[in-house]
């Protein structure tokens, strides 16, 4: 995104992380409605496909993701992003607090993409900006 239409604070995104998504994401196509848009990934040297489910004008609505490469340790539920201005910043206020991190992806200078964690009684979600 070049410019961010998300407040600090709000929910951005919500992925589906499981077993198979292939699978499951037939399920949504048929009691939402969506459609797939196919996403390459790569584990070591295999790859295989993750889904951005879009409506019906092509925008981006949600992911559904198969629990492996930087998807191996994320829970299979629902996990709602929350856009926040300093991702690095926030995980180390959310270790300090009590909370733990699940899983991460960081962009090649080394910065972070998202993080996701588990908050002090177990609700897990994700950390990330939109600028």
């Amino acid at each position: 995104m070049s410019e961010s239409t998300y407040k600090k604070g709000q929910f951005f995104w919500s992925d589906l992380t499981v077993p198979d998504a292939a699978s499951l994401k037939e399920f949504y196509k048929e009691v939402i409605g969506w459609q797939e848009q196919k996403v390459t990934m790569k584990d070591n040297e295999e790859t295989y496909a993750d889904y951005a489910m879009t409506s019906d004008d092509g925008a981006a609505i949600s992911g559904i993701c198969n629990q492996r490469g930087v998807n191996k340790n994320i829970p299979p539920q629902w996990i709602m992003y929350i856009n926040v201005e300093n991702v690095a910043e926030s995980l180390e206020k959310v270790l300090k607090l009590g909370g733990k991190l699940i899983s991460e992806s960081k962009k090649k200078d080394g910065s972070y993409n998202y993080v996701i964690v588990q908050d002090p009684i177990g609700a897990v979600f994700g950390l990330g900006t939109t600028n």
